[in-house]
């Protein structure tokens, strides 16, 4: 196996911008040196018989395994594109390769890095994108920097490495590199990461672009997730899929340089670039439209909405009603005043909302604090109940999806997670119904906005309200940060909340961030849900799973 003989000392080499040439240098053989006489043999036909390898070239070809990986070969010694698990490594001495000299990987996620500490004990040199390089070597300062750990709203980038690896040679945009019979053009070509490149290889007459994940194959692409990034001034929490355009400009990029073939890290090797561009843009752009028509963006940022697109507009907009006299509202907090003067209040987010509370004690607007329901996790729900419950002496209640989170927030990494650490008093099912003061109380798992969200219908005054936490707004659905974990599908995720309003009816619907309830009628719940259906048959083509949850949520499955 490769690495089993001694290691050797490396020196960095140079880094020569735009046409760098180094020389390789002989090291000890990496298999057992009872294989140091090898008899004769083909790569070619190495290559036919082994159906992990496709050959692309007499010089190069791919395994394909859990990463495709290139392997550019001379003689008994081998560049590779790409790493994957390593299983690569396993392949060489078969096909009479008996060293690797080096290693380029197009962007930092684990999956194609993670095995590099496999091919450093013997002595490879490793290649990265300039753009990356902390992503490779500072992995472990990443994940001690608390920004990723608390409050995040940023996700770009994510899947970093778990542990440092050195990197000996960074590329820019317009680099070369000759090795052997080839010549890697390096072109940086951001999308699936902010600092992704892709290495065209000139050998045996063909130009073949190693791409990265930027596609999967004809008109599809691995996954969505990737793609989260902000627009017009927001955070990348509000931008589910935004990075599409740059996808699509980096292969029109390739395109451009004449590529014959594109080999992607995942999927399959694509001999008509152009056709798989095309369809892949057109894919995109459907599914891009189908998601704004549902955006709850449309109500707080409706001129950034519109930049995002020309034709895309709301399916639906549900009208805004007068909020009723018993409830009152400030940050993300509603409350709701009984007719004896006690109060039950959702959410606290911040210092302002216990301010508020102690001044309607001392005003005599309010008599006493009787319970504090969480709507879901996020920080600005829930960053200050640790202090409202030590200064009001409530009990907090709490859907069990939710109290998972916020009573252990250490075993999760959710975005905007507080490190507050709540105390439920009563954890509630689905559907378990109670009385305070003069109002029936009902809650629900809602998983919209997030899978650890809640809903809770309060029925009194002759009135059905219905507390949706932030899932939706006036215009639709806030779905815009795949790592909420928005699952797609019937009777889950966004289509389990529509269908549980329709069978509420409620007579208003409350947003946390929003002052005034609104009404949704049946038509725009159908719509929202029709839309919903429609987005998950257009990523059954776009993605390469059965089930397109794998592609729009990043936790694993």
């Amino acid at each position: 196996m490769l690495g089993l003989s001694g290691t050797k000392n490396l020196k960095r080499p140079q880094i020569a911008r735009r046409d760098a040439a180094p020389t390789a240098t002989r090291r000890n053989s990496l298999f057992t040196t009872g294989l140091t006489h090898l008899p004769p043999f083909s790569y070619d036909k190495t290559v036919m018989n082994n159906p992990s390898l496709t050959s692309l070239s007499h010089h190069l070809f791919v395994h394909r395994g859990a990463v495709n990986v290139g392997v550019l070969h001379r003689g008994e010694e081998a560049l590779l594109i790409e790493l994957g698990d390593g299983a690569v490594l396993d392949t060489l001495e078969p096909a009479g390769i008996r060293w690797v000299d080096a290693v380029l990987f197009t962007h930092h996620h684990r999956d194609s890095v993670g095995s590099a500490g496999r091919v450093l004990g013997s002595g490879a040199w490793l290649g990265a994108p300039e753009a990356e390089r902390a992503l490779f070597e500072e992995a472990d300062r990443y994940w001690q920097d608390p920004r990723n750990r608390w409050h995040m709203y940023h996700f770009r980038p994510h899947s970093v490495l778990t542990e440092p690896v050195p990197v000996h040679r960074t590329f820019v945009d317009g680099d070369t590199l000759r090795w052997a019979p080839a010549r890697i053009t390096v072109l940086s070509t951001p999308g699936h990461t902010d600092g992704s490149v892709t290495y065209l290889v000139d050998v045996d007459g063909q130009r073949i672009a190693f791409c990265g994940d930027l596609i999967y194959d004809e008109g599809q692409i691995l996954e969505l997730y990737s793609l989260q990034k902000g627009f017009g001034g927001l955070t990348d929490y509000h931008g589910f899929m935004s990075a599409w355009r740059e996808v699509i400009a980096s292969l029109r990029r390739i395109q451009s340089a004449s590529a014959t073939v594109l080999v992607p890290t995942h999927g399959n090797i694509i001999r008509d670039p152009k056709g798989a561009i095309d369809l892949l843009e057109q894919r995109l752009h459907e599914v891009y439209e189908n998601y704004l028509s549902t955006s709850a963006l449309w109500y707080y940022f409706p001129d950034l909405m519109r930049q995002q697109s020309p034709t895309a507009q709301p399916v639906a907009v549900a009208s805004t009603l007068p909020t009723p006299d018993f409830l009152r509202h400030e940050g993300t907090s509603w409350f709701i005043l009984s007719e004896n003067g006690h109060l039950l209040v959702m959410d606290c987010g911040s210092k302002e909302v216990i301010q508020q509370v102690e001044k309607w004690l001392a005003s005599g607007e309010v008599k006493a604090v009787d319970v504090l329901w969480i709507t879901h996790y996020h920080d600005d729900h829930v960053d200050a109940i640790p202090e409202f419950r030590a200064r009001f002496g409530c009990p907090v209640i709490a859907e069990r999806s939710v109290a998972e989170v916020v009573s252990n927030p250490f075993a999760w990494r959710l975005p905007c997670l507080s490190p507050s650490v709540v105390t439920v008093d009563r954890v509630v099912q689905h559907g378990e119904q109670w009385q305070w003061q003069e109002f029936t109380l009902t809650a629900y798992h809602f998983p919209g906005q997030s899978l650890y969200h809640s809903g809770l219908l309060v029925e009194g005054h002759g009135l059905r309200l219905f507390f949706c936490g932030d899932s939706f707004t006036p215009t639709g659905l806030d779905d815009y940060c795949a790592f909420n974990r928005n699952l797609l599908g019937e009777g889950v995720g966004y289509d389990f909340c529509i269908q549980l309003l329709e069978q509420i009816q409620p007579d208003m619907v409350f947003n946390c961030h929003v002052d005034e309830p609104f009404h949704p009628f049946p038509t725009h719940l159908r719509a929202w849900r029709e839309t919903l259906a429609k987005r998950g048959a257009l990523l059954k083509q776009l993605l390469p799973w059965q089930n397109p949850n794998k592609g729009v949520d990043p936790a694993p499955w």
